[in-house]
């Protein structure tokens, strides 16, 4: 299977959930709009649907055709893609469906090619591709536009034909390896889930210092969260950096710590663990002194990971230059 094999593919999307009606939305906006939906069987079908929605074996047999780049996008859980590929395998065995130009493509960030297996011993290319997206809410216009896309492959003619798949859904594609996809995905979960759990912490702080309620406190934390996440993307993380720790002002850090312990320890914990992150940041700009009164304060990563055996993982300080 080359690139060239990608003229003109009949897509059939399994799961249209918020991500399967992402990639129905960017494959329809780039003139590849999908043969045909499989749902699951609690679902009403609805065969006059654009495309329509069909039980799983009615839309691979509307779909599959010889001479054809065939794509399987299954857009399910994860915990359930092993299955719906056993299914669809079942399916294309038992109605001898064409599979000589199959493409089988999951959108798990955590899973790996394996989960494919049922579809790849037929001899289905197995892909994964996984949007560095937040996908909150049902999507509409063009989801995937300019959106970073991991690229998982067997071997280099597939990730090349991943690629393409993933420029046709109008994003940006860049190589994963399979054993390197739960690194990753616990980079996009940091990014993303934590970050919205810390500002929900935020909101929590600030709704107690204001008396108001959380949706309103998110509200206000807006402009600063926005502003912050623009230089972040636009300076790098220390670039972007501001605050206490940045500025090595020992007494505001002092003054929080003293705070936090009239708080829930989660807050301490979480306040400790992130300032040090900043101050290793932060350190190459101020002086050895307050580097090292801020370590006072906050601890070390030794103290911080309980795995460490020194106090080689704490940044050595930096004296500004004069």
């Amino acid at each position: 299977m080359t690139t060239e094999t990608l003229r003109d593919p009949r897509h059939c999307v399994i799961g249209p959930g918020r991500v399967g009606s992402a990639v129905l939305a960017s494959l329809s906006v780039g003139g590849a709009a999908p043969v045909a939906v499989g749902i699951s069987p609690n679902t009403e079908p609805d065969p006059d649907a654009t495309p329509p929605r069909l039980p799983l074996a009615a839309a691979l047999v509307t779909t599959l055709r010889p001479d054809c780049l065939n794509v399987l996008w299954l857009t399910v859980p994860d915990d359930t893609i092993r299955r719906v590929a056993a299914e669809a395998a079942r399916t294309i065995s038992e109605r001898r469906l064409p599979c000589d130009a199959l493409l089988a493509v999951h959108l798990s960030g955590l899973g790996r090619l394996c989960l494919l297996a049922p579809l790849t011993d037929l001899g289905a290319t197995p892909l994964s591709l996984h949007p560095l997206q937040s996908f909150a809410r049902r999507p509409d216009g063009d989801p995937l536009a300019d959106v970073p896309i991991a690229v998982t492959a067997a071997d280099e003619e597939g990730e090349a034909v991943g690629r393409r798949l993933a420029v046709q859904l109008g994003g940006h594609p860049f190589a994963l390896g399979d054993d390197d996809k739960p690194l990753y995905h616990l980079a996009a979960v940091t990014a993303a889930n934590l970050f919205v759990a810390l500002e929900a912490q935020a909101a929590d702080l600030l709704g107690r210092a204001t008396g108001g309620d959380p949706d309103e406190a998110v509200q206000r934390l807006g402009p600063l969260v926005t502003t912050t996440l623009r230089n972040l993307c636009d300076l790098g993380p220390a670039g972007a950096l501001t605050g206490p720790v940045a500025r090595g002002d020992i007494g505001t850090v002092r003054e929080h710590l003293a705070l936090l312990r009239d708080l829930p320890p989660r807050f301490a914990e979480v306040y400790r663990s992130l300032s040090l992150d900043a101050l290793s940041l932060a350190a190459p700009r101020l002086d050895d002194e307050a580097v090292a009164a801020l370590h006072e304060l906050l601890g070390t990563y030794a103290d911080r990971d309980s795995t460490a055996t020194d106090a080689s993982t704490v940044p050595a300080p930096r004296r500004r230059s004069p």
